[in-house]
């Protein structure tokens, strides 16, 4: 694919949202425009880049937040990062016969970690969310557009393309993919 553009600088008075997905996009300036902060926006975006470019963010993965907190002067975080299994050590792993020069594949079960985003997400709400809107509130709309569809990005539908064979290795193809195709 070919990306040629120029872009002009963007303003705003009213708040602002950026994301690679527009319907993101849009989610984000709904809950700013609800009375939601940057902290509610932000996690309500995640949730629609969860269903909408799947390829890139998920509900199953990481997330880290920083919040300037202008009351306070000071930044504030998040840290939603997956922590590995609690039995999983060094002694471990060698004991299973890996080490630096026998690595396991990226795909082992062992790389799995305990999923973070979404105590993240509940978290950055929590801490940092304006208080006007609830959680369900700030991922109603990325749980309609799971429900009622959305069309998939021309870059998206490619990545899933490049991804047909692994997903296809997996248990639950069918579950992401449309008779053996991904969407289009």
């Amino acid at each position: 694919m070919d990306y040629t553009s120029r872009r002009s600088p963007v303003y705003g008075t009213q708040g602002m949202v950026a994301t690679t997905q527009p319907l993101a996009t849009e989610i984000g300036l709904r809950i700013l425009q609800k009375g939601g902060n940057a902290a509610d926006a932000a996690v309500a975006v995640a949730a629609a880049m969860n269903v909408t470019q799947p390829t890139s963010t998920g509900i199953g993965g990481d997330c880290f937040a920083l919040y300037f907190d202008a009351k306070e002067g000071k930044v504030k975080g998040v840290n939603g990062s997956g922590r590995a299994a609690k039995a999983l050590s060094l002694e471990k792993l060698k004991s299973l016969g890996y080490d630096e020069s026998n690595p396991w594949s990226p795909y082992h079960a062992l790389t799995v970690t305990v999923p973070g985003a979404a105590c993240g997400w509940c978290d950055t709400v929590e801490k940092f969310g304006s208080g006007k809107l609830t959680l369900a509130d700030i991922l109603e709309p990325a749980t309609q557009l799971a429900e009622r569809g959305y069309p998939v990005s021309d870059v998206t539908a490619q990545m899933w393309q490049d991804g047909v064979a692994q997903l296809k290795s997996g248990p639950y193809a069918d579950e992401m993919l449309v008779n053996g195709k991904p969407p289009v």
